[in-house]
């Protein structure tokens, strides 16, 4: 009998993974540390809604709780769990098992310092949903699915990810994976930067001041991936490299950048992002620290200035702790 699929963290994305998996037949375990959310899935199934409505009843542990096998692991917790969330599952991980980081951020590093980088797989992801109650994630639909071997080889095990996860929708493999990661990097500084704002992405995205400042924010990115070597790629017709400091502003293609955004948004249930969510409605820390604050880190240590995303980072953790609140102030305020 073929290894289940472990899919560490029943969120959002996890979640939506892991019941496209078990609709197309694949058998999926779900290791969940909210008791809350695994009690609910256990009496009453995992309900999905959105842009697919269905009820799927997988097997749900306790970290603790679980000591099957360890072959296909799909991690999917918050990037600031990520340490702590693999590091119990590390020594029993499959001598030919790997694990797919399903994250916001540069995961694939940690990951990879944890089990070893010829058993880390890359993903790049941009279909959305959120958390709405127990046992119920509501899925606003596809995006871009992309996989990638950390060194850019294309494998058999890469290719069998990709047959399973087809299910959900259609998924690429890429040679440039770090490529995507980076891009996306630079789309989440913009969307770190909406979230500050009480107001959905594309009325902020009609702002002009909005989006010279959240412009900016993108550049910032851009131009750290540029000092390190990264050559990103365009996430779902939004261009990074649109939008370099160091050259003279292509209004035509950050123009097209701003447009397939919201085609993008327009396609989707959600009107705000999961970083607007943590904090207006979760009222929790975002991951800022290990996104924004992980770009910051790599620039200084590279000598690149950034500092908008410090401000912006600055700012999240001033929201996150109550001393402000979401307003368009304060992203006006990054230029301050």
């Amino acid at each position: 009998m073929a290894s289940p699929f472990v899919i560490i963290g029943a969120g959002a994305i996890g979640s939506i993974v892991g019941a496209h998996l078990i609709r197309s037949g694949h058998d999926v375990v779900f290791i969940e540390a909210n008791a809350t959310h695994a009690d609910a899935i256990e009496r009453d199934g995992l309900r999905i809604s959105g842009h697919l409505d269905a009820v799927v009843r997988p097997a749900v542990h306790a970290p603790s709780a679980y000591d099957g096998p360890m072959e296909h692991v799909l991690l999917a917790v918050k990037s600031r769990d990520t340490i702590a969330a693999l590091t119990p599952f590390a020594d029993r991980l499959a001598a030919d098992g790997y694990v797919v980081s399903l994250q916001n951020g540069l995961e694939e590093d940690k990951i990879a310092a944890i089990v070893g980088r010829e058993r880390t797989v890359g993903a790049y992801l941009t279909f959305g949903g959120y958390y709405k109650e127990p046992g119920h994630i509501v899925y606003g639909g596809p995006g871009s699915f992309k996989l990638g071997e950390l060194d850019g080889r294309e494998t058999p095990r890469v290719m069998a990810l990709r047959a399973a996860f087809s299910s959900q929708q259609p998924i690429d493999v890429t040679n440039n994976i770090f490529g995507y990661l980076w891009s996306k990097m630079a789309l989440g500084a913009v969307y770190f930067g909406t979230a500050i704002v009480d107001a959905p992405v594309l009325d902020i995205y009609d702002d002009p001041r909005a989006r010279s400042i959240l412009a900016v924010l993108a550049g910032e990115a851009v131009g750290v991936a540029d000092a390190i070597g990264v050559r990103t790629e365009n996430c779902d017709g939004f261009d990074p490299k649109a939008f370099r400091l160091d050259q003279p502003a292509d209004e035509t293609a950050r123009a097209a950048s701003w447009d397939a955004q919201r085609v993008y948004w327009r396609s989707h249930d959600n009107t705000h992002t999961g970083v607007w969510r943590d904090l207006k409605i979760h009222r929790r820390k975002t991951e800022v620290e290990f996104q924004v604050g992980a770009v910051i880190r790599i620039a200084d240590d590279v000598g690149v200035p950034v500092p908008h995303l410090k401000r912006l980072k600055m700012i999240v953790e001033s929201i996150e702790s109550g001393e402000r609140t979401q307003d368009w102030g304060a992203l006006y305020d990054i230029m301050a």
